[in-house]
């Protein structure tokens, strides 16, 4: 009997979950779009029915969540006010410093935040391992987006085209006996980590070390830069590689949704 009791009641919440699902919808879409959009955009964007999403957007309007302008609808003072608190608990370096420790806790290695700059990728923060032989790697420094997983994760982060012309606006050259060179190369490994999500490199930039390394996107969808897992070479024997390298793309995917970058859309 009670049992029966609880099925009926997750019975009886389910219409009212699926309209919170339809409402935040709504709303990420709206967000994405940047400008002023009417219901037949967002319910082609979401899979809501228009009426729906009519009757959505005129109730977040009566609450100041939505603002109705000649052009369609954009985002309200309350949204905004919402978006700025959230903003207060949510810094970049809050976001940063939570991701790298959940993936140094999981692998016990150093890990790095870099962000994009230019041709160039930028170490900014680190989270180090307890084990006393550990990769270290300079912060604030530039170094080249080619030679490692750090940077070709980013290169992966990018579209084909925008990488290829990085590549030709700053060819590449070799750090170390293994630096990868060929452009045309980079671009196929840019493709093929692309696909799976993580970028590994051996030695590429420093002899002996290894690195594996997921891109991590902003709200509009541009690469900003990768999230690293780092470690000597000599001590990567018999440790599984892609689970690592789906643990940083997971710990990327995060960091990515912590910066509004809507992964999926919810359609019902």
């Amino acid at each position: 009997m009670r049992r029966g009791t609880l099925d009926d009641q997750e019975t009886a919440d389910r219409p009212a979950q699926n309209l919170l699902e339809r409402i935040i919808a709504v709303l990420e879409a709206l967000v994405d779009e940047g400008e002023p959009v009417g219901p037949r955009a967002l319910a082609r964007a979401t899979g809501v029915d228009r009426s729906a999403v009519g009757r959505i957007m005129q109730q977040l309007e009566d609450i100041d969540v939505l603002e109705r302008v000649s052009s369609g609808y954009i985002a309200g003072p309350r949204l905004f006010m919402l978006s700025r608190m959230l903003g207060s608990l949510d810094t970049l370096p809050n976001a940063v410093n939570a991701v790298l420790a959940d993936l140094v806790a999981r692998f016990d290695e150093a890990c790095y935040v870099c962000m994009r700059r230019g041709e160039s990728v930028v170490f900014l923060y680190e989270k180090q391992a307890t084990k006393p032989l550990r990769y270290v790697v300079e912060l604030g420094r530039p170094v080249p987006l080619h030679a490692g997983a750090a940077g070709r994760a980013i290169i992966a982060g990018l579209p084909d085209d925008e990488a290829a012309s990085l590549l030709s606006s700053a060819p590449p050259y070799p750090l170390t006996e293994w630096t990868i060179t060929d452009p045309a190369e980079l671009l196929e490994m840019a493709r093929a980590d692309r696909e799976r999500g993580w970028s590994v490199s051996h030695q590429e930039r420093v002899e002996g070390g290894l690195a594996i390394a997921s891109p991590f996107f902003d709200h509009t969808g541009a690469c900003q830069g990768s999230v690293v897992f780092t470690s000597p070479l000599s001590r990567m024997e018999g440790r599984d590689e892609d689970l690592i390298g789906a643990g940083v793309r997971d710990s990327a995917s995060v960091l990515s949704g912590r910066l509004g970058f809507l992964v999926s859309r919810i359609a019902t």
